[in-house]
């Protein structure tokens, strides 16, 4: 609705100022979507899936204005659209309002639904059936798939298979990890039981399932015990930059096309937006795209750099963790306040006190980029990952500025440290990294090795993991 919004996204005093921490375009999603369906309308495309999160909040005035948009896009183009719930859908709405509501949205060509969740089976040709799973915990929000739900599940897959159908599955939330430390960074990302669930889709012949909810442009793949393989086609948000959506074309081969939005009517946006932001939207708004997010992520992750906020994000139990624990209330403030150092001296307000500085006093020289801090380059990289080109080779500026950054800024905080100390620092580094602990942390204590190069060796480790994380 165009209205006045009293936005307040995030504590930047400019133009941007009502964008969300999330960098998501929550209040330009009225024009965003418009511009989808007018493009979906275009397409040759015979069926629209949308897999989940069509409502920010919601709220029951949210899914009625998605319902009518929905109905009228179906009216004009005689195509027919499938969709499942995400997280965000059900935060005020029970599940059978919800299927009531999105009713003729496959649910009224189901074979079969889930009374005790919102997925259904439906034929949507002579060839494929579609299995739209609920990945949803509604009463948290969170991926939960409970043992009556891949029942129900592992019945559609029997069904489909007895009746010669091909299987393609839609969830909200992701099949597969689709970066390395995935399940840490995006806490409820990936589904429950996904492995469980991966071998069931790919032996019962699914080869592709579609997902959502992290906002990534990426397809990965699992191999099941029985051979088969099956393709997590995760696709970004048409509401956060690149604002992406994707075209498939099923036949002998099968095709991907990634779409964008790349013009929307300025004029749908709600008032008290600024002129500057506006004008930038009108004018290029794949820019204007990944300015929102960037100023979004930076409110995000500018609000992790705090020891008590780090400590939460590391889930660190006092008596799990306890050795580690000490160690942590140790070095957390001089990590934090390094991480938030400018990357070089030129900007440092205070000299010595820039990431370059570090690197200095660890014998090695800092590449020069663009970037003004480490906040500034992880965007970069996260961003990359949502526009779905994130291969940096593994001596690109990206890779050797962040592994040298990294390297002089846990040489930093960790100085002084006792061998004992260090050694349970670099086993946790490592557990939470994913990485086998190197047999030199084992035997340091004894070792004669400097901690300088202790660090240098577990950043080199690490990055000779390569594609693992970049």
């Amino acid at each position: 609705q165009r209205a006045y919004l009293p936005f307040g996204g995030n504590t930047a005093a400019d133009a941007y100022a009502h964008v969300p921490s999330s960098g998501q375009l929550t209040v330009e999603s009225n024009a965003i979507i418009t511009a989808f369906f007018e493009k979906a309308a275009a397409s040759d495309s015979d069926f629209v899936f949308l897999s989940g999160d069509l409502t920010n909040a919601g709220t029951e005035a949210e899914h009625i204005l998605m319902v009518e948009k929905l109905a009228a896009f179906e009216a004009q183009t005689g195509k027919k659209i499938y969709m499942i719930n995400g997280n965000h859908d059900l935060q005020a709405t029970d599940i059978d309002t919800y299927r009531a509501m999105y009713y003729q949205f496959g649910y009224d060509d189901a074979l079969a639904y889930d009374t005790l969740s919102l997925s259904y089976a439906a034929d949507i040709n002579d060839e494929y059936r579609l299995i739209a799973i609920d990945s949803v915990n509604a009463l948290t929000g969170a991926q939960g798939l409970t043992d009556e739900r891949f029942a129900w599940i592992q019945e559609q897959c029997e069904k489909a298979v007895a009746d010669g159908r091909k299987i393609i599955a839609m969830m909200h939330h992701n099949l597969l990890e689709h970066f390395i430390l995935s399940k840490k960074i995006h806490t409820h990302g990936v589904v429950n039981n996904d492995v469980a669930l991966a071998e069931l889709l790919a032996s019962s012949g699914a080869k592709y399932i579609f997902t959502g909810h992290t906002h990534d442009q990426d397809i990965t793949s699992y191999t099941a015990s029985t051979g088969d393989v099956i393709y997590d086609v995760v696709t970004n948000s048409i509401n956060g930059y690149p604002c992406q959506y994707r075209e498939v074309t099923f036949g002998n081969d099968v095709v991907f096309e990634e779409k964008t939005i790349e013009k929307v009517d300025t004029s749908l946006f709600p008032e008290g937006l600024s002129q500057e932001a506006v004008s930038l939207a009108a004018e290029n708004f794949r820019e204007y795209t990944k300015k929102c997010m960037w100023t979004g992520l930076r409110e995000t992750f500018s609000s992790y750099l705090s020891p008590a906020t780090l400590k939460s994000l590391l889930k660190l139990n006092e008596e799990e963790n306890k050795d580690f624990v000490a160690i942590f209330d140790k070095i957390s403030t001089k990590l934090c306040t390094a991480v938030k150092y400018p990357l070089y001296e030129k900007d440092a307000q205070t000299a010595g006190e820039s990431i370059e500085a570090l690197v200095k006093a660890n014998g090695d020289t800092l590449a020069q980029s663009n970037y003004t801090d480490l906040i500034d380059l992880v965007i970069e990289i996260y961003q990359a990952h949502c526009l779905g080109d994130e291969n940096y080779p593994i001596y690109s500026t990206e890779v050797d500025v962040l592994a040298t950054a990294l390297t002089a800024v846990l040489n930093y905080a960790l100085a002084d440290l006792s061998a004992d100390e260090y050694m349970i620092a670099i086993t946790f580094i490592c557990s939470v990294l994913e990485v086998e602990v190197p047999s030199w942390v084992i035997s340091f204590a004894g070792s004669g090795m400097s901690k300088m190069q202790g660090v240098d060796m577990l950043v080199f480790d690490i990055r000779g993991a390569g594609t693992r994380f970049f």
